[in-house]
């Protein structure tokens, strides 16, 4: 079963879609994949910092694309947009996957523990944090909505309280028991 996920990763690329706020340097971006020319699964990768109208544009991509999974990498960013396309995956029943040695962090997170069935690839690391402001400080406010969200998602109370307890500058990487606990799914 792991073996066709990593197929569908590293087929051809179909188009290529910014999903970031124009003139960003730091930028999330999609694109779509499909595992041959049956066109029997469609992938869609999203990288970079999730910024203003991230949501819209995923939404477009996977309204045209019709993927069956998103592989997402990247440090995270606005949260508002995160719950967003989290809510679009949980809606589609979609799967998420950090492929090997990526890292997915922060709001990031937020849209891989969406996905319906989720993978991590070998020396993939998904990680979490407290919310905050645009200056960096603790945004309470948002960390509840934020915990609220991933309670919905299925996140354990034990894995949420280290969240709100790891301050914004710093992350908390998923332990291979709250892996477990997620229901990850482990691809070697």
């Amino acid at each position: 079963m792991t073996r066709p996920i990593v197929a569908f990763v590293t087929a051809a690329i179909l188009a290529v879609l910014s999903i970031a706020a124009p003139n960003s340097a730091e930028s999330a971006s999609t694109r779509s994949r499909s595992a041959g020319s049956n066109g029997d699964q469609v992938v869609l990768v999203m990288t970079g910092v999730i910024g203003p109208g991230s949501y819209r544009q995923f939404r477009r991509a996977v309204s045209r694309g019709k993927p069956d999974l998103i592989v997402l990498d990247g440090p995270g960013g606005i949260l508002d947009e995160a719950i967003m396309i989290g809510d679009e995956i949980r809606r589609r029943g979609l799967a998420t996957l950090v492929d090997a040695d990526g890292f997915c962090a922060s709001a990031c997170a937020v849209v891989f523990l969406s996905g319906r069935t989720k993978y991590m690839g070998r020396g993939a690391h998904v990680g979490l944090h407290a919310a905050s402001y645009l200056d960096g400080r603790a945004d309470a406010q948002a960390t509840t909505m934020m915990a609220s969200y991933l309670r919905q998602v299925g996140v354990p109370r034990s894995i949420l309280r280290r969240m709100a307890a790891t301050a914004p500058d710093d992350i908390s990487w998923l332990t291979k028991a709250e892996q477990k606990a997620l229901r990850i799914r482990a691809l070697d």
